[in-house]
C-alpha cells in the first residue's frame, strides 16, 4: 500500500507503473474515437481507388489544345462504361472518375468552349497554366500504407482517414468510461435547499471536464456520508472501467473512503500529492478491477485533481504512446513558495504568454470563468517561468 504524499510527477509516475492496461476490444471506428490504438490502422484499398477529378471541368484525352467535346456529363458515383479516343473530352464534376483514355483533366476556368461546324469544341485559354487536376489512383496512399501506430490516441482525424481507408473496426483500449458519485449529506441535486445543505454545483458538469480527458461519463450518482452505504455502492457490478468519486478524500468526521477501502481490500495506488489544491486525492485499484479516482469534495479542488491525473489515468490504462504536453510562458507567477505544486488558473494573452486570471476559491468554479487552463507551478517557479499547462474544456 502506498501512502506517501507526492508531488505531480512522481504521482503519474506512480500511476503509469500501479495500472494495466485493459484489455483489447475491436470496436467499430466511429465508436473508438478517445481511445488507443491496440494495432496500426493499416489501409487495405488505395486512395483514390481510381483516377478522379479535382476540379468541375473536363476530362480529355491527348495533348490538345483542342477536343472534340462528346455529349455526357460525368459525375460522381456509380456510372456506366465511357472511354474517350484521341481528340475527345467530356464534361466531368468534382470526384467523379475519370473515363478510360483520359489522359488529363482540365478545370473550367481554364477552357473556352465554342460551336466549329455544328460540333462543340473545347480549347484550352492560351494564357492557362498547364497543369493537370486529376487526383491520381493511389495519390494519398496505397493498400498497406500505416495510417497510425499502436498507442496513438483515436482522434476524429484518424477516424475519418480510415473509414476513407475502407477500415470499418479498430483494435483498441478504451474509451474509458467512469461513473461519477457525489458525496455528501449536505449536497442536493434538487429542490429546494434546507439549511446547511448545498447546491450539486459539480456533478452536472463534471462530464465535460471528463471528456476533455478523454473520459466518458456512464451516469450521475448521489451517496450520503453513510459507510455502509459507500460499502454497498463500491460493491455494485458496473460496466465501468473507472469510478470518480468526489468527497470523503479528507480526514474530516464524514470522511470515510479510505477506511471501506481497507474493509472491502482495495489496492491503495496513490495516497495524498503534495499540489494544491487537490492534496487530498486518492486512486486505488478496487477488488472487481476498477480503478477508483477519489477527488477532493470542493469543486475547483476535484477539478484541479481531476485535470492533473486523469490523463495519466488515461494513458496508462489505454497504453497511450502519444499524450504530449502542453506548456507556456507564465507572465505573472510570483515565485512559489513552500513544497506543494500548485494549479492556478490562467488565460492565454496577445502574443502568447500565459497570465493568471484571478483567485479561484475551492467552493465553486467561478474562479474558471474566462481561463483557458490549470498552470501547473511547482516550488520555485517565477514570473517567465516555462510551465505546464492542463487544458480546460470551453
Amino acid at each position: 500500500m502506498v501512502t506517501t504524499e507526492c508531488g505531480l510527477t512522481r504521482a503519474r509516475a506512480r500511476i503509469a507503473a500501479g495500472l494495466k492496461p485493459l484489455p483489447v476490444m475491436a470496436r467499430p471506428v466511429a465508436d473508438a474515437i478517445g481511445a488507443t490504438l491496440a494495432a496500426p490502422v493499416v489501409t487495405t484499398t488505395p486512395f483514390p481507388r481510381v483516377d478522379t477529378a479535382a476540379m468541375d471541368g473536363y476530362a480529355v484525352a491527348g495533348p490538345g489544345p483542342s477536343w472534340r467535346l462528346r455529349p455526357h456529363v460525368r459525375i460522381a458515383g456509380p456510372h456506366s462504361a465511357l472511354a474517350l479516343t484521341q481528340g475527345e473530352a467530356v464534361r466531368i464534376a468534382t470526384g467523379a472518375a475519370t473515363p478510360i483514355g483520359t489522359t488529363s483533366t482540365l478545370r473550367d476556368e481554364y477552357v473556352q468552349v465554342s460551336a466549329v461546324d455544328g460540333e462543340l469544341v473545347l480549347k484550352r485559354d492560351p494564357d492557362a497554366p498547364s497543369r493537370d487536376d486529376t487526383r491520381r489512383q493511389g495519390e494519398n496512399w496505397w493498400a498497406g500504407t500505416t495510417l497510425a501506430t499502436t498507442g496513438a490516441r483515436v482522434c476524429a482525424a484518424l477516424a475519418s482517414a480510415a473509414l476513407s481507408a475502407e477500415v470499418e473496426t479498430v483494435e483498441v483500449r478504451g474509451p474509458i468510461r467512469a461513473d461519477v458519485v457525489m458525496t455528501g449529506d449536505e449536497i442536493r441535486a434538487v429542490g429546494p435547499l434546507s439549511a446547511g445543505e448545498t447546491r450539486d454545483a459539480l456533478g452536472p458538469v463534471l462530464p465535460e471536464f471528463l471528456r476533455c480527458c478523454d473520459i466518458e461519463s456512464t451516469g450521475l450518482w448521489h451517496v450520503t456520508d453513510r459507510p455502509d452505504l459507500l460499502h454497498a455502492w463500491l460493491g455494485l457490478t458496473s460496466r465501468a472501467d473507472l469510478v470518480v468519486l468526489v468527497g470523503a478524500t479528507g480526514g474530516g468526521a464524514a470522511d470515510h473512503l479510505r477506511r471501506v477501502l481497507a474493509e472491502i481490500g482495495a489496492d491503495i495506488v496513490l495516497d495524498r500529492l503534495a499540489i494544491r489544491p487537490g492534496g487530498s486525492t486518492l486512486i486505488a485499484r478496487l477488488p472487481d478491477g476498477r480503478i477508483l479516482l477519489g477527488l477532493p469534495g470542493n469543486p475547483f479542488a476535484a477539478v484541479a485533481a481531476l485535470v492533473a491525473l486523469a490523463p495519466a489515468i488515461v494513458t496508462a490504462l489505454t497504453g497511450r504512446t502519444t499524450n504530449p504536453s502542453h506548456w507556456g510562458r507564465l507572465s505573472d507567477a510570483g515565485v512559489m513558495a513552500g513544497d506543494a505544486t500548485r494549479l492556478v488558473p490562467v488565460g492565454q494573452q496577445p502574443g502568447g504568454v500565459w497570465r493568471s486570471t484571478g483567485p479561484a476559491h475551492t467552493p465553486h468554479l467561478a474562479g474558471l470563468i474566462g481561463s483557458q487552463a490549470l498552470a501547473v507551478l511547482p516550488p520555485g517557479t517565477g514570473r517567465g517561468s516555462l510551465v505546464e499547462l492542463l487544458p480546460l474544456p470551453h
